[in-house]
């Protein structure tokens, strides 16, 4: 039973933190732009990093350490997350030269347009999507659901592949006044899967949000920079 109410509450913090973020963001400004996305980002990155606050210090759930605010096997992460830039750059670069995909940069390309950007994709973006999917939703799961999935040779835990299935939702777009879904990108949602679940085998391996962060923010802005250059 327990179980199962942490599932739920998982999916809430899905549902709500995001669209929080979307509300608030709508209501600051009236240019869905790079500045939307900031604040978007910003206050789902405060709900959920309070709300590990609250478990932490309000209902002694496990340290802060334990939701991944560590450097346990920094080594290890930044390794590995370098290996992944490498191999994932070159997979974008194979794909924008083969298919046509829609491409983000519709600013005046000056350095601050650009800066501004990078650092949203680097910085921003997987500092708040890691603390929320890999650090509150997947540090819930780990010490609710701690049991793991075994394939042959291969163990993921049920936290990683929940806390995934979790971070592909939420790139689902949803009307929640008509309760339908407005958006799906099947490629998106693919690529979100594939790389939600990686991430969050590093930060079980880790113990850590050091790599997912890193490895996070290079999926993002390595995007950006090719097409930045093609």
């Amino acid at each position: 039973m327990k179980k199962s109410i942490i599932v739920v509450f998982c999916l809430v913090f899905t549902l709500l933190y995001p669209e929080a973020g979307t509300q608030v963001a709508t209501k600051s400004t009236s240019l869905y732009g790079i500045g939307w996305f900031y604040i978007h980002h910003i206050v789902q990155m405060v709900l959920a990093s309070g709300t590990i606050f609250l478990f932490v210090f309000l209902f002694n759930q496990k340290p802060l350490s334990k939701w991944g605010f560590n450097f346990n096997n920094h080594k290890w992460s930044v390794s590995t997350a370098l290996k992944f830039a490498a191999g994932w750059l070159l997979i974008t670069v194979v794909l924008n030269l083969l298919f046509t995909f829609d491409n983000h940069i519709t600013y005046e390309k000056n350095l601050l347009n650009i800066s501004t950007d990078l650092f949203f994709d680097f910085v921003v973006t997987p500092f708040s999507e890691e603390i929320l999917f890999r650090g509150l939703i997947m540090g819930l799961l780990l010490i609710y659901l701690p049991s793991k999935l075994r394939t042959g040779k291969l163990t993921v835990s049920w936290a990683a592949i929940i806390s995934t299935l979790l971070f592909s939702l939420a790139h689902i777009g949803i009307d929640y006044q008509n309760l339908t879904i407005d958006h799906i990108d099947a490629m998106q949602l693919a690529f979100t899967t594939g790389l939600g679940l990686f991430y969050a085998i590093m930060r079980e391996k880790s113990g850590s949000l050091l790599g997912p962060v890193i490895a996070h923010g290079f999926s993002d802005g390595i995007i950006t920079v090719v097409q930045l250059i093609l």
